[in-house]
């Protein structure tokens, strides 16, 4: 579903990306982990067209989305819920979803809103107050049914459980895994290593803009180095 062949990114004259490849199937969890300032945010932002790649390629579903501006990456069906929720604080969550659908033209805006309440029982409480009065898990959760709204054929997930109480990691870990039940192909970075390599398929370990290691989240999971490295011992 989605390609990344050999792609550098430089922020200046820093290279964040250093001949990074990578790939997504449809209908997997694949995790990035790795270390603050591996590279792990810049790869979405990069694939998301928020950031241009100095070389290397990127295609989903056989679509070259190397030099593609950020919306129409959205209209092929890839949505972002972003590093720090970055939601609108003094808009309503009715309107935070709303925004959500804003490269939409069609009729199911509405159900698919009703499906979004469905999933986020607390969105629906809070529909109509002040997404910058909920709580950081709360928020998270409107992040997530943000970027569904979109319809995305491929989440990107960026630090979902960063800064939650460990209430709240555990019910977005289980939205992650619901998300993939339903079909929806997800790409998660995660510093909570041992939590995204639980439910990942298959993962990438980051470190400095170079993928070091790859495979299955089980087989990183109990991986000496990775034990050692991400996940306390």
């Amino acid at each position: 579903m989605l390609q990344i062949k050999g792609i550098n990114v430089f922020y200046g004259a820093i290279q964040a990306l250093n001949n990074v490849s990578a790939e997504v199937n449809r209908g997997e969890i694949v995790a990035i982990i790795g270390s603050n300032g591996a590279g792990k945010s810049t790869l979405l932002r990069t694939i998301s067209g928020l950031l241009r790649p100095r070389g290397g390629t990127i295609s989903f579903e056989g679509k070259d989305l190397t030099t593609m501006p950020a919306h129409e990456i959205v209209k092929l069906g890839i949505s972002q819920s972003p590093e720090g929720r970055r939601i609108f604080t003094n808009m309503t969550v009715q309107e935070n979803l709303q925004l959500g659908a804003f490269i939409r033209k069609d009729n199911e805006i509405e159900a698919d809103q009703d499906l979004v309440l469905q999933r986020f029982p607390r969105l629906k409480e809070r529909f109509k107050q002040s997404a910058g009065t909920m709580s950081g898990g709360e928020q998270q959760m409107l992040a997530i049914g943000r970027a569904l709204m979109s319809r995305p054929q491929l989440l990107l997930l960026d630090e979902p459980s960063l800064g939650l109480a460990p209430l709240f990691v555990d019910e977005i870990f289980n939205i992650v895994l619901d998300l993939n039940k339903d079909g929806r192909t997800i790409l998660i970075v995660e510093q909570n290593a041992n939590r995204a390599l639980a439910v990942a398929h298959r993962a990438y370990v980051l470190e400095t803009g170079n993928v070091v290691l790859s495979g299955t989240g089980q087989d990183l999971l109990t991986d000496p180095k990775v034990k050692e490295a991400y996940l306390g011992g």
